[in-house]
């Protein structure tokens, strides 16, 4: 049997990369424009996606881990993870998960952690002091600035600024349970 000569090969190769090539070249659409509602679409799933990759168990796989190898060790892990509590929440950058996570879970009932956690995602990035320049929604949860002031005494944060983010998710809360359910964001799942 006769094996085919290297130049064969080289000569498929090519072929096969011209024909990826102008395959791409044929279907590229660099003159047009994803339109706006793409962009409140792609939002959503970008945030349910993000969402669906948060643990639950990151701090108590934390401490487990920890307890494996000495009391010490565990210690130091509960004392991290207590280290972002709702007591140190920014007043300015984004959050991490972990804070999310603890302060969305201290207001939102357990079967509503995870769905909170995209809801605040997809309108905020996390980002306490983040503003949509087209709606003046603000914060973690983006309230619209007619509903804040109401929203805040309601959840017990008379006063407090919609960057505040303990106070926003509180008020995020008190919208969903007592206000019309998720459909008072923008980013509802």
């Amino acid at each position: 049997m006769r094996r085919a000569h290297p130049i064969v090969f080289v000569t498929m190769w090519a072929v096969v990369t011209l024909l990826a090539v102008a395959g791409f070249a044929a279907f590229q659409i660099s003159d047009r424009h994803a339109p706006a509602t793409s962009n409140a679409t792609m939002g959503r799933e970008v945030g349910a996606l993000a969402g669906l990759g948060f643990n639950t168990q990151t701090a108590k796989a934390a401490v487990a881990v920890s307890d494996d190898s000495n009391p010490t060790d565990a210690e130091t892990a509960a004392a991290v993870v207590e280290d972002e509590s709702v007591d140190t929440l920014p007043t300015h950058g984004w959050l991490s998960e972990m804070q999310m996570r603890t302060v969305i879970s201290k207001y939102f009932t357990a079967e509503d952690v995870n769905r909170a956690i995209r809801v605040a995602w997809c309108e905020s990035r996390f980002n306490p002091t983040s503003t949509n320049h087209e709606t003046g929604g603000t914060g973690l949860f983006h309230h619209l600035p007619e509903f804040w002031p109401q929203r805040a005494e309601a959840a017990g944060f008379a006063g407090a600024e919609a960057t505040d983010a303990e106070a926003n998710v509180a008020a995020a809360a008190y919208a969903v349970y007592e206000e019309g359910g998720w459909a008072v964001f923008n980013c509802s799942p």
